[in-house]
């Protein structure tokens, strides 16, 4: 293969990995909040603002909580299991020992996700709601928390996200029962070249430019 071609190729493979998308490690951090409201009525609001807050349905609590947790491979999951305070999950969920004869199928549930970043993160919020369903009686029974799944979709500057709420089970077992809320974050990145990517491609344009000329100028 002559130099010509050598540099051709060159321009070639820098143009290829040009136009291929980078992997980048993308942070993620904002709070949340929650409220419970009987159905029929109208819908609790949650706070909109960060710091420490529960919310009491008959035995059932929520803690709310803050989150900052990267991307790896494209996907964040916001998964921590519940800790006092809570972190790196979507808040937790309590059901304290001796609670019975209840039923909670009359009960919802509304959840605030508020990201702080990545920067220009749009929107900043979103709701997602539960309906309960299950009851307790003395050391039985379980209480679900049915979400709507649906994935909600985010823009930032530079990229792309979406991001879901899964479903959460108590089981009244005899003891203080905490569970997580959790979710998940897929990362849509847009393409973020290297400075070496731009010199390479340069480079193999430059030189031939320069091998095309001079065979020019030897022919003649």
């Amino acid at each position: 293969m002559n130099i010509v071609s050598r540099l051709t190729a060159a321009a070639a493979a820098a143009t290829l990995v040009l136009a291929a998308p980078a992997s980048a490690q993308i942070t993620f951090s904002g709070y949340t909040n929650g409220c419970f409201y009987t159905a029929g009525d109208l819908a609790c609001t949650p706070e909109t603002t960060p710091g420490v807050r529960t919310d009491v349905v008959g035995p059932l609590t929520y803690t709310n909580s803050t989150f900052t947790v990267s991307s790896f491979g494209g996907v964040a999951a916001i998964g921590e299991t519940a800790a006092t305070p809570n972190f790196n999950n979507l808040g937790s969920i309590s059901l304290p020992a001796g609670a019975t004869g209840i039923n909670f199928s009359n009960q919802r549930f509304v959840l605030n996700v508020f990201f702080t970043s990545p920067a220009g993160v749009s929107p900043t919020s979103t709701t997602y709601m539960a309906t309960l369903g299950g009851s307790v009686s003395d050391n039985s029974g379980a209480v679900d928390f049915d979400f709507d799944n649906s994935t909600r979709n985010f823009t930032f500057n530079g990229g792309a996200f979406s991001f879901r709420v899964n479903d959460v089970s108590l089981t009244n077992t005899g003891g203080m029962n905490t569970t997580g809320v959790t979710g998940f974050i897929n990362v849509t990145q847009a393409s973020v070249p290297e400075p070496s990517t731009y010199l390479l491609m340069a480079s193999g344009l430059a030189g031939l430019a320069f091998f095309g000329k001079r065979r020019r100028n030897n022919a003649v």
